[in-house]
């Protein structure tokens, strides 16, 4: 499952990004409240980074199924709320509950997978 670690560590990257362009160079141009988007959609991918690299020494398409799940979900739902955030647009507001969903699903999913 290499393709399953190279998007989880992707994905972190990308979360982390995000929070230190919020904690730092976003701080004063953009509002509060676009701010806090930012950092849901971060902590958010974040965890799912991390479930992902540890779904990784996993085995079973259960867990491929889950972790794909839960990464592409958690991706989808936060470059929503990046998107929001960064451009004001809502052309892609009614991606959110896919991603979401999609996240919870994959949850879900790795609850009925074989550990090893």
């Amino acid at each position: 499952m290499r393709w399953m670690n190279v998007l989880a560590a992707l994905s972190g990257v990308i979360a982390l990004c995000m929070l230190v362009a919020a904690a730092h160079a976003l701080r004063d141009t953009l509002a509060p409240e676009a701010l806090e988007r930012i950092k849901l959609g971060a902590f958010i991918q974040l965890i799912s980074a991390a479930a992902g690299l540890a779904i990784v020494n996993r085995t079973g398409r259960l867990n491929a199924i889950g972790g794909a799940m839960n990464l592409v979900g958690a991706g989808l739902f936060a470059a929503v709320l990046y998107t929001l955030s960064l451009t004001g647009s809502t052309a892609l507001v009614m991606l959110a509950p896919v991603g979401g969903v999609t996240l919870i699903l994959g949850w879900v999913v790795l609850a009925f997978a074989k550990p090893r």
